[in-house]
């Protein structure tokens, strides 16, 4: 599987980007507008003995693009897991036409062999429909009712056209993080998917935007009764936040969610948002103190 997401807010720290280099490592993919044009720059990870050297290369790039006048606009990232079409060719993003372009978690059944994509394969099939050059051409009825068919209720698809406009199919099967969109959790903890089976780790892991922790996994996250895994980890916020799950006052974790329970408290994002902002991601040496 892999991770995508929509990063339409401010720039994304280091630590939750390494988490998902680490946990989708075959590659990574940028999806940008630029001088209105749509930009896609991919950055393989082949050679496992590089990998450091090849995140710090998507990342100095990431925080060059975010600095300049495209980091205004929407722009997607891409962490891939191969299940289909194993070469460096098919990291994503991948463009429908020169004006729209997607990434992509999941499998889509019935397209992909081992030598090509179904992401790729089920693009070349986008392409063939008229008219796919802006996110709007998604809302007619049936081209949106065509794409559900395809990739049911599991895959998850983000689009970007060049005007800067985007759509999430099976969007609530991810999760909304102030203005950014991710399609599972696997930037916030050491878990690798396989299909829809979530496979966590254990033992020592690099935590959250600049605090390091040496946590057994089976302690930090606990399972609740959905079949997810949640951080109990709590942010260093101000104050606490009313969960109606809990009926009181209660900490959140960096997922702006009740410590105790998991409920999403929309009130916490905000201020866990300015806990990104305040995280130095120009700052590569991780084992400085960045607030």
């Amino acid at each position: 599987m892999c991770i995508a997401i929509l990063n339409n807010g401010k720039m994304l720290p280091k630590k939750k980007l390494q988490n998902c280099w680490n946990n989708n490592d075959d590659g990574a993919g940028i999806l940008y507008i630029q001088d209105g044009k749509l930009q896609v720059e991919k950055f393989s990870n082949a050679v496992a003995v590089n990998s450091t050297q090849n995140f710090d290369k998507f990342f100095k790039r990431y925080t060059d693009i975010k600095s300049s006048a495209s980091g205004f606009m929407p722009m997607l990232l891409h962490f891939r897991i191969a299940t289909h079409g194993f070469s460096d060719d098919y990291l994503h993003p991948f463009l429908v036409s020169d004006d729209l372009g997607l990434i992509h978690n999941g499998v889509i059944p019935g397209f992909g062999s081992k030598e090509l994509s179904d992401t790729a394969e089920f693009t070349q099939l986008l392409g063939t429909m008229p008219g796919m050059t802006n996110c709007e051409m998604l809302d007619i009825a049936f081209i949106e009712d065509a794409i559900y068919t395809f990739i049911g209720a599991s895959n998850k698809l983000i689009f970007l056209d060049a005007t800067g406009e985007y759509r999430i199919f099976n969007e609530k099967a991810g999760q909304w993080i102030g203005d950014n969109w991710f399609s599972n959790d696997s930037h916030t903890k050491e878990v690798r998917y396989y299909g829809s089976t979530a496979v966590y780790g254990k033992g020592t892991y690099d935590w959250d935007w600049g605090y390091p922790y040496e946590k057994d996994l089976t302690s930090s996250y606990a399972k609740q009764d959905d079949g997810g895994y949640h951080s109990n980890l709590p942010a260093p916020t101000e104050g606490k936040y009313g969960c109606p799950t809990c009926d009181k006052e209660v900490h959140v974790n960096y997922d702006s969610e009740c410590v105790h329970c998991w409920t999403y408290l929309e009130d916490a994002v905000d201020e866990v948002i300015e806990l990104w902002d305040g995280y130095d991601t120009t700052k590569l040496n991780d084992d400085e103190d960045v607030f």
